[in-house]
């Protein structure tokens, strides 16, 4: 079956211009066994994780089966509506995000954000992503590791917009390195940067276990790149040398661990071969803003 594209037609110099993601509000909701939301369109821009259960999402008047590890973007303005099983919970995990600010002085409030479709939309209020094509609906098969980005800067419901500058730091940046994650997942190859770094990154997302910075560097020589042309590419698409990438990944493995296990942070420390507890909680708090121990406390699935 094939995976609808969502497509947008912009000038292809206003792409990085316009490239300015900030998260607006990030949740967790539970579909009651036979709920159902109203046909709907939201200014804000969604990605959604299907944690568990199963339903059935009506997007711009098609229908799509969801079952835990369903990924999907949803564009702002598009029509949709959430359907639950009849026997059991649908649980998501929500981030809505626009891809560049827009002033809205009049929302308040997440509700304001949501309006049914018989009432017109105002394009103005909606920001749109430039450049880029995106499957509207994914499977991804590591579920807790997609969890432990959500965790990361999903945020108690509240006010919008009241959060500390450092909050809002702290949840913004947690939330364009899930975005950098999701783009590499979502995003045509032909249309994301180059076609061979793309290959070697989801190389590395579909690898249970830590690379080596030595490894990247093989697999783009089979690719045909150059040890520094491979270095300057990968940087620019990621915004990371290949040895941060994946320090940063080995970490997110980490948090996925304090999140979905019982083991303890020595233990989880050992387990990805950080030498001593010390570097371990001084290298997470450097990404995450918090302590091992602060993030399992906040964001435990167990």
């Amino acid at each position: 079956m094939r995976i609808p594209v969502y497509r947008l037609k912009v000038d292809y110099l206003t792409r990085y211009s316009d490239f300015n993601p900030l998260l607006l509000f990030a949740q967790k909701y539970e579909f009651t066994p036979k709920e159902q939301c109203p046909l709907r369109v939201c200014y804000a821009n969604a990605v959604i994780l299907v944690e568990e259960g199963r339903g059935t999402l009506r997007l711009d008047g098609e229908e799509h089966a969801l079952q835990p590890g369903s990924l999907v973007y949803i564009a702002a303005g598009r029509p949709h509506q959430w359907i639950s099983d009849e026997k059991r919970l649908m649980v998501h995990r929500c981030a809505y995000f626009d891809w560049k600010y827009v002033h809205r002085p009049e929302f308040h409030y997440q509700r304001d954000y949501f309006k049914p479709v018989d009432r017109p939309f105002m394009e103005e209020r909606a920001s749109s992503l430039p450049g880029l094509q995106l499957h509207q609906v994914m499977k991804v098969n590591n579920v807790g590791l997609w969890l432990s980005y959500f965790n990361a800067f999903t945020q108690p419901p509240s006010l919008l917009g009241v959060r500390s500058p450092i909050e809002s730091l702290q949840y913004n940046a947690a939330f364009q390195t899930f975005l950098y994650h999701f783009l590499s997942t979502a995003a045509r190859q032909d249309a994301w940067g180059d076609p061979r770094i793309v290959q070697i990154l989801e190389k590395i997302d579909s690898s249970p276990l830590e690379k080596s910075e030595a490894e990247l560097y093989l697999w783009a020589k089979e690719l045909g790149l150059g040890r520094s042309r491979f270095h300057q590419l990968f940087k620019e698409q990621t915004g990371h040398t290949p040895n941060e990438y994946i320090q940063r990944r080995r970490l997110y493995q980490t948090a996925d661990d304090l999140c979905a296990t019982n083991l303890s942070i020595t233990e989880i420390a050992h387990k990805y071969n950080y030498s001593s507890i010390h570097y371990f909680s001084k290298a997470f708090r450097s990404v995450m803003g918090v302590s091992p121990s602060e993030f399992r406390l906040k964001h435990r699935l167990m």
